[in-house]
């Protein structure tokens, strides 16, 4: 902590004053309390760690988490940013209505804002607690992901699950992205997600800033080409990830339902869609899951019921062979947006036609392959079709 009640009811903070000798003698003799619990509190003035207050024995209930170096340096580095761009900006901002201590909070307008730069894994059910409360105030949570948690900043990243929570974007139109701040650089890292192959590596799009942007939609984020790569990702699927445990449930349903082998699956199947990010379950599995159980033994011609095929992805979802990513700080939309971007993919590679918004026809039959060589080979034509009708 940087900011302490004095005995009188006065705050101090100690980035007020330039160096630790200047806060050893100007504070010597003092107490120092909590602002929100009114603890007492001991001065921390080491020779590594920043010079900071620290509960002496009791956690205080308004914070769950010990601040290490970085913690104390990012908060420090965070507000200082932000105080340039809005006189109404305080550090370790105390909200007695929800027993919250903000790293920083600012106001713009009529927007209250509480800052939360995190450093450390805390639980899933703590994150949404913590985003609720700030939100039952009207004030609108910024979540900061400290960059050393991401480590290089590459075209492939692996996001963990506790991660992917502090996906966020302006508004239901804007595309989403993870944003993390880095204190020995005072730089702003906006990754916007583009597609993910499996639970956890996700190909990104980067863009930085010296000041935090609400609204980033303007910014330049050039997309990396993950075509090739994850073409080899989808071959290599073909050939050796569908014969393993993990896929058991699917290989058996694709041989006993689809007569096929798990490894010949549709071309069709495994599609990039703008909403992959809500759904945690790789893109084929999720994917090969709604084709076999809505599309495949379709007729030709005969129509595809949107709310049929989302029952039919909620029965995979309560039996656990398809998992929902749960995003707190996304408001609008679901993971129906996915299927429904899905069906649209497919109607946009030939494969269906779409008629009302719930209604789909089936125009085109699966190509059954004889060997895996053809199902690359399809894998391709499939993709480079889709991709550019999308670029065009």
């Amino acid at each position: 902590m940087f900011v302490a009640k004095r005995k009188d009811g006065s705050f101090i903070s100690l980035l007020d004053w330039k160096t630790r000798e200047d806060v050893e003698h100007l504070t010597k003799g003092e107490q120092f309390f909590c602002p929100a619990c009114h603890r007492t509190l001991q001065l921390k003035h080491g020779q590594v760690r920043k010079v900071h207050f620290a509960h002496m024995n009791d956690s205080c209930n308004a914070s769950s988490e010990s601040e290490t170096n970085y913690h104390l340096e990012g908060k420090a580095k965070l507000y200082e940013s932000l105080l340039h761009s809005n006189d109404k900006t305080t550090l370790e901002h105390y909200i007695p209505s929800t027993n919250q201590r903000a790293d920083v909070y600012t106001e713009s307008g009529n927007q209250k804002y509480a800052f939360e730069f995190q450093c450390s894994t805390i639980p899933k059910s703590e994150f949404s607690k913590r985003t609720q409360l700030y939100e039952s105030s009207r004030i609108k949570p910024i979540w900061i992901l400290g960059k050393e948690k991401l480590g290089n900043i590459q075209p492939q990243m692996k996001f963990s699950p506790f991660q992917w929570q502090f996906l966020q974007r302006h508004t239901p139109r804007s595309p989403p992205y993870i944003l993390t701040f880095c204190p020995k650089t005072s730089i702003f890292h906006y990754i916007y997600p583009t597609f993910s192959f499996n639970t956890s590596t996700t190909y990104i799009s980067t863009a930085t800033s010296k000041v935090w942007i609400e609204n980033p939609n303007n910014m330049t984020t050039p997309t990396p080409s993950w075509k090739e790569h994850f073409l080899h990702y989808k071959k290599k699927w073909r050939y050796v990830y569908s014969l393993y445990k993990p896929q058991h449930l699917l290989r058996k349903f694709c041989y006993a339902k689809m007569n096929i082998p798990l490894s010949l699956f549709p071309a069709e199947i495994g599609l990039p869609v703008p909403s992959f990010y809500r759904i945690h379950t790789p893109v084929i599995e999720w994917q090969a899951w709604l084709y076999f159980d809505s599309i495949f033994h379709t007729p030709l011609h005969s129509i595809i019921h949107v709310p049929t095929v989302i029952q039919n992805f909620k029965r995979r979802i309560k039996n656990s062979q398809i998992t929902i990513r749960e995003l707190p700080l996304i408001k609008a939309g679901s993971y129906e947006d996915a299927i429904v971007e899905y069906l649209n993919a497919l109607v946009s590679i030939g494969a269906l036609k779409r008629e009302t918004p719930i209604v789909y026809r089936k125009i085109k039959k699966e190509l059954p392959f004889s060997s895996l060589e053809e199902g690359c080979k399809q894998d391709r034509i499939v993709l480079e079709y889709l991709m550019h009708i999308i670029q065009s």
